[in-house]
C-alpha cells in the first residue's frame, strides 16, 4: 500500500507543479493538471484513511492508469480540447510515467483477480 500512495503523492506533486507553465500556455490543460492532482490527493487521503480499502485502491488504480493513458496521447496524437498537437517527450513526463506504472502495478496487486483469487497480504501469511 506504501508504494502506491507515494506513487500517487509523487505524481499529484508533478502535476502541481506543472500547473502555471501549462495555465499561462494551455489553460486547459492547466486545468486538467490541477484536478488531476487534487484527484491523486483525495486518494491519497482515501489510502491513508482506509488503506484496506479495495475501492480506494481500484481508484488509484483507475487514476494511475488514466494518467498513463493520458500521458500516451499528448505526445504521440495530442488530445482533443486540451492538447491540439503532440507534446514532446521530457524527462518529467517519464519519470513521473515510471512512478505511475509502479504505483499501478502495486494497485493492482492489492484488488483480487476476477476469479476471486488475490495475493496474500502479509497478515495472512504469517497466520
Amino acid at each position: 500500500m506504501c508504494v502506491v500512495v507515494v506513487a500517487c503523492a509523487a505524481s499529484a506533486g508533478a502535476h502541481a507543479a506543472l500547473v502555471p507553465a501549462h495555465r499561462r500556455d494551455q489553460p486547459g490543460l492547466g486545468l486538467a493538471f490541477v484536478v488531476a492532482a487534487a484527484v491523486l490527493v483525495a486518494v491519497v487521503a482515501a489510502l491513508a484513511v482506509r488503506p484496506d480499502s479495495r475501492t480506494t485502491a481500484r481508484a488509484a488504480a483507475v487514476m494511475l492508469a488514466s494518467l498513463i493513458g493520458a500521458y500516451a496521447f499528448s505526445v504521440t496524437t495530442g488530445i482533443p480540447w486540451l492538447v491540439q498537437t503532440p507534446e514532446p517527450v521530457d524527462a518529467v513526463g517519464v519519470a513521473t510515467k515510471g512512478v505511475e506504472v509502479l504505483g499501478l502495478a502495486f494497485a493492482l496487486q492489492l484488488n483480487p483477480t476476477p476469479g476471486g483469487r488475490r495475493s496474500p497480504n502479509d497478515e495472512e501469511v504469517r497466520r
